[in-house]
């Protein structure tokens, strides 16, 4: 299975590559998952990039992943197999996998669980207003807690920065 997965990813990271400044521009692979067995096989790809991916691009990507898994020759696991693929994006709801993923999140409210300055994990909504880079990586969120309606005490929330090895799980939230 390893072998066939390293090669899936292969195929998947040239299609990426290939259609980078037309239809996958900042397009990045998020999680690849290959489950069941050799007579229906079936791939889930897990896309983003910084803009958001729509519906459109999951299916063109999907038709040049399954072309680019048929046609390549090494090592030859899947030829002949039936399998499906599902490209998809990771929706609202669906914790944060990579730190990159923040950046098109920003303006949105974050359900983060967190480590607090005692040790102990500390869950609140934040509103992410910008993402902290070092070169192109991310290392901290600057994060606005959302105002309790209940307390009427205190002024405006104010901003604040959260260091990204702080953070252990974050999920996108919707807004009503």
């Amino acid at each position: 299975m390893h072998g066939m997965e390293e090669k899936i990813k292969r195929c998947i990271l040239q299609v990426l590559e290939s259609s980078a400044g037309t239809r996958g521009e900042g397009v990045y692979l998020v999680r690849l998952q290959v489950k069941g067995a050799a007579s229906h096989r079936k791939i889930g790809v897990l896309l983003d990039s910084d803009a958001g991916i729509r519906i459109d691009q999951c299916s063109f990507f999907s038709r040049r992943i399954r072309e680019q898994i048929e046609t390549d020759g090494e090592p030859p696991e899947l030829a002949g197999e039936d399998f499906d693929i599902e490209v998809s994006s990771p929706g609202l709801g669906e914790p944060i996998i990579m730190p990159r993923q923040y950046i098109r999140h920003v303006g949105r409210l974050l359900l983060v669980v967190f480590t607090g300055d005692q040790g102990d994990e500390e869950t609140m909504t934040f509103r992410l207003i910008s993402v902290l880079k070092s070169g192109d990586t991310v290392t901290a969120l600057e994060l606005v807690p959302l105002k309790n309606r209940k307390k009427k005490t205190g002024g405006e929330p104010q901003p604040f920065v959260l260091a990204l090895e702080r953070i252990v799980r974050a999920v996108p939230e919707v807004e009503w």
